[in-house]
């Protein structure tokens, strides 16, 4: 079919200059001539607007020291026309960005994201932005704010569509924390599996945002709420693997202290090992009783969360239909949960997704 002005979807990437950013401007200019219904029009960084007008013409709309998100006005000009259909990119981490999410579906726009800290965030505003969807608004997408590229929202989603009762999900929902999990052999020092992990780029530069389990929690809310559990960050019981005493004090001395934890990680990998299991950090929703966790669990060295490898990610969903009460056995999706590379692609996916939901693909 013959594309007009109108029949595409005009993308504005914010942090298109950022590790996924920068791979979703690559992936969707490689696939320029094979998506006529999907353009480019622009990117951002905290500081530079760029509009892009041709396969590689890129203009400066805006660049200055201030750190500040771009205006509606500025994703307008790199637009066709002001009745272009838009659809903004977060691939950012940024409050401020997601913070316009909801003033954007509210003026139809569509919002594709990888930033989980509106639907891991304040339910008050997580429930503005669900409402502007379903009252006339633009869409908004968030596959990639769990297990990156991998289908995790959209199953819970066709099974929920499809009638289905969700009883649980439970998985290794960060790449960081499975990395230390499967390498770590319960014998040699935690401390240092950590280190290494930090050295070889697995970990955030402070490890304890990773080890704390928050980044873990949010992704726990977020499947909470799609699975039809309206809960919040604070109703996460989270075990954090950073002793209460290092806590708060800098990156450098957590390092060099956090060797005063290994004696307690041996005893529980012993403790485990004693009855033939392995330890591993678990994400958990218990729809029926409407609660979650986060917490340090012993596993059989049979089951599929401990015979992962890598940095994959792992999901195990219990439902009405899958696992135990319909006859079966869970519905299990594995594979890599973490890289610009995979998550780019999951956002691409949403953006086509985005694209076939308005009849243009």
């Amino acid at each position: 079919p013959k594309f007009y002005m109108s029949d595409r979807v005009e993308v504005f990437v914010c942090g298109g200059t950022g590790l996924v950013g920068s791979a979703l401007v690559t992936q969707l200019r490689a696939n320029a001539a094979s998506r006529a219904n999907i353009k480019l029009v622009g990117f951002c960084s905290s500081t530079k607007i760029i509009a892009c007008e041709g396969e590689q013409k890129e203009s400066v709309v805006r660049e200055s020291a201030d750190r500040r998100v771009p205006s509606d006005d500025e994703i307008m000009q790199c637009c066709s026309s002001p009745n272009a259909t838009v659809c903004v990119v977060d691939a950012t981490s940024s409050e401020d960005v997601s913070a316009l999410y909801a003033p954007w579906l509210e003026r139809r726009w569509h919002v594709v994201t990888c930033n989980k800290k509106v639907n891991s965030g304040n339910l008050e505003y997580y429930t503005r932005c669900m409402d502007a969807t379903k009252n006339g608004g633009g869409k908004w997408f968030v596959e990639t704010t769990i297990g990156a590229g991998l289908p995790i929202v959209s199953t819970l989603r066709t099974l929920v569509a499809t009638g289905d009762e969700i009883e649980s999900v439970q998985g290794i929902f960060s790449g960081t924390m499975s990395f230390l999990f499967n390498t770590w052999d319960g014998e040699s020092a935690f401390s240092e599996t950590v280190a290494l992990a930090k050295a070889a780029g697995y970990t955030e530069p402070d490890p304890r945002e990773d080890l704390n389990g928050l980044d873990v929690a949010r992704k726990v809310v977020i499947a909470a709420r799609e699975c039809g559990v309206a809960l919040s960050l604070d109703d996460v019981v989270v075990q954090s693997m950073v002793p209460s005493e290092l806590a708060s004090c800098s990156a450098d001395e957590f390092l060099e202290r956090y060797a005063e934890n290994d004696a307690a990680m041996a005893q529980a990998a012993a403790n485990a090992s004693k009855k033939g299991c392995v330890l591993r950090f678990v994400g958990h929703v218990d729809v029926k009783a409407r609660s979650a966790s986060v917490r340090l669990v012993e596993f059989a060295k049979a089951h599929p969360f401990a015979t992962l490898s890598g940095a994959d990610n792992i999901f195990e969903i219990k439902t009405a239909r899958y696992g135990p009460t319909g006859g079966s056995t869970p519905l299990i999706v594995r594979g890599p949960g973490a890289g610009a590379a995979v998550t780019a692609a999951g956002v691409f996916g949403d953006i086509v997704g985005l694209a076939k939901n308005l009849s243009l693909a």
